[in-house]
């Protein structure tokens, strides 16, 4: 053995071992099951970035341009997702690519970041179609925006003293009247200044029946670091409301996704779409993260044994060579 291939060899062995010891994910062959496991741990729901969210096991789903209806659009983007429950909850965590974070909707211009989870109305049923579902098969989806984050945080973004602080703004009379405010008066969810969840929860049976949900249970929060944002999703797994997805451990049901590029002009049916895989909630138990003070030592105990032995064999080679 050269003492090149030596060299290797203790380079593949220190990085596997590092790898191992990180949690890092790396690419690798996978199936189409989102598993659910069990966790009896205090879930950061507010923290994406957070360790606990890297030792779930996550998949990579391919996304695609949506051409099924106008306004068509979308880039081929890829998302990660992973799940967890807690037996009372459940959390769906979602990852992708974008170059910039856009938090905005307080101009005609400008277009927020978002991403969805959609599953049957009706766990472990027919699939019904990916966009919208259809009569025979409705759907309950679950919108995070990088706006109504904003909201939630910050207090509504979305007026005009918001967008241009500026600007002198002459007394409304009827202020506190909301019938003088037809968007909010109709349960526009783009109206709400007082927003208690940066998610909408929505129900649909066909394309135009888009509805949302008065009563949302589901939270949600994102954060973006390095040209990634992680959205967190969080809902009861049963509300006992019609068009709600209920769901029980054990079982299994669809689940697909949506995600909009604010920086691509991209809403409504602009958007990149994966079609359904499957959600697994099981009765397992999500493993604990392991120590550092009992784990490391043996991964460096066995880098230094195997370093030591391929060099030895690169020099007993060495040897032979120059006889």
């Amino acid at each position: 053995m050269s003492r090149r291939a030596a060299a290797v060899l203790s380079l593949a062995a220190l990085l596997a071992a590092a790898l191992t010891v990180s949690g890092a994910r790396i690419a690798a062959s996978q199936g189409t099951t989102i598993t659910a496991m069990r966790t009896s741990e205090s879930v950061p729901l507010r923290e994406p970035w957070d360790g606990f969210w890297d030792r779930l096991p996550m998949i990579d789903i391919p996304l695609s341009a949506q051409q099924v209806t106008p306004p068509m659009g979308g880039r081929r983007w890829t998302l990660t997702a992973g799940a967890v429950q807690d037996s009372n909850r459940i959390y769906v965590v979602t990852e992708w690519a974008d170059a910039s974070p856009d938090r905005s909707v307080g101009s005609s211009q400008d277009f927020t970041d978002a991403v969805a989870v959609q599953f049957p109305a009706i766990a472990a049923s027919t699939v019904p179609a990916l966009c919208m579902g259809d009569p025979t098969a409705s759907v309950n989806m679950w919108q995070w925006r990088a706006a109504w984050q904003a909201d939630v945080h910050r207090g509504f973004q979305g007026g005009v003293k918001s967008r241009y602080p500026n600007t002198a703004v002459d007394m409304y009379p009827s202020h506190d009247e909301e019938v003088f405010y037809p968007g909010r008066f109709a349960g526009n969810p783009f109206s709400e200044v007082h927003r208690a969840s940066a998610v909408d929860n929505l129900v649909a049976g066909g394309f135009g029946s888009l509805t949302a949900d008065p009563s949302s249970s589901v939270q949600g929060w994102g954060a973006w670091r390095d040209g990634t944002w992680r959205v967190v999703f969080a809902r009861p797994l049963s509300v006992g409301r019609e068009g709600n997805v209920e769901l029980h451990t054990p079982d299994i049901t669809d689940v697909a996704f949506a995600v909009w590029d604010g920086a691509a002009e991209e809403r409504n049916g602009m958007k990149s779409v994966a079609n359904f895989v499957k959600l697994n909630l099981v009765t397992s138990e999500l493993e604990e993260k392991a120590g550092w003070p009992f784990w490391p030592a043996p991964y460096f105990a066995f880098i230094a044994v195997w370093v030591g032995l391929v060099w030895m064999l690169a020099g007993r080679e060495a040897r032979r060579a120059e006889r």
